[in-house]
């Protein structure tokens, strides 16, 4: 993807006790496990508190380069404010919104802390994530810079999400492991995709999206002009009238699920498409960023 955005630096510093006790599954104890909210989009979120006390609803995307705090009524209290400008570049929408600094910053998860002094702070209205919205669904993104210091295992049908050290080996405790492709500041994977009108198998680069719901194929020429759009036109642009592709998602050696896949507009991402937890909530799962790592099991049903 056309770098397009600021840099940043995460320096997390984690609060937390024997970590390294061995559980039943011989994974070292997580730095923390959440209770997963469940909503209609489906996102990997959880909620938490900053050490002010203020409740805070956080994101869990692996597909945002920054780590956010939303400014609304609900969280103005919350951190100490820098003025000092960072832009921040959403390619889902193609805007590039003057975010500011946060100073150290501090959120609770359980009994456990987490700090970082570089997140940014500012508006949400303007970045076209909620449309139609009073407010927004969430108050924080923790994006790329949090992935690349802890490895992430999600179960959506226990709705739990685990904070794990980097590194942890999870092979033994998952069905298959595929590599994750550094797409920078994004990840993806190879997917095979069969479409249903065409039923051939196309090897596509997907990327990994926990905090979108749907799974999206990017347009090819003939369906672009459907869309009255070109390459360039950002996806937010074409997903009110996106087109449908009924299709076969398969990852590594895990049985091939059906989806309904939105074909929009590519925009300035560098890969064919997005796989978000409409797919992703059909196992359990586990990325390790830093690893360059993603685990897949079928859910015990």
């Amino acid at each position: 993807m056309h770098q397009r955005i600021v840099s940043a630096f995460l320096s997390i510093l984690v609060a937390v006790s024997g970590t390294q006790s061995a559980s039943a599954l011989g994974l070292p104890k997580p730095f923390a496990s959440m209770k997963l909210m469940r909503d209609i989009r489906g996102p990997v979120k959880v909620r938490t508190r900053s050490t002010e006390g203020v409740p805070l609803r956080v994101l869990f995307d692996t597909a945002a380069a920054n780590s956010i705090l939303f400014d609304h009524a609900g969280t103005m209290g919350v951190g100490r404010r820098l003025e000092k400008d960072y832009y921040v570049y959403f390619p889902f929408t193609d805007k590039l919104i003057d975010f500011r600094l946060l100073d150290w910053f501090t959120l609770r998860f359980g009994d456990h802390e987490f700090t970082s002094n570089n997140w940014v702070y500012g508006p949400w209205k303007s970045t076209g994530l909620f449309p139609g919205r009073e407010a927004p669904n969430y108050d924080i993104i923790a994006g790329r810079d949090v992935f690349a210091n802890f490895a992430i295992a999600v179960n959506p049908d226990k709705q739990r999400v685990s904070l794990f050290p980097s590194g942890t080996n999870f092979s033994g405790t998952y069905d298959t492991m595929v590599d994750l492709i550094d797409l920078n500041p994004l990840i993806a994977v190879r997917t095979k995709v069969r479409r249903a009108e065409s039923l051939e198998i196309e090897e596509k680069l997907m990327i990994i999206d926990t905090g979108f719901h749907g799974v999206l194929l990017f347009a090819n020429q003939a369906e672009l002009e459907e869309l009255q759009a070109d390459e360039t036109t950002a996806p937010a642009d074409t997903l009110g009238n996106a087109l449908i592709a009924k299709s076969q998602f398969s990852i590594g050696a895990m049985h091939a699920v059906d989806h309904a896949a939105l074909i929009v507009s590519k925009g300035t991402f560098e890969a064919d498409g997005v796989i978000g937890t409409a797919f992703l909530n059909d196992f359990s799962y586990a990325f390790d960023v830093a690893e360059r790592k993603l685990y897949l099991s079928a859910l015990k049903r």
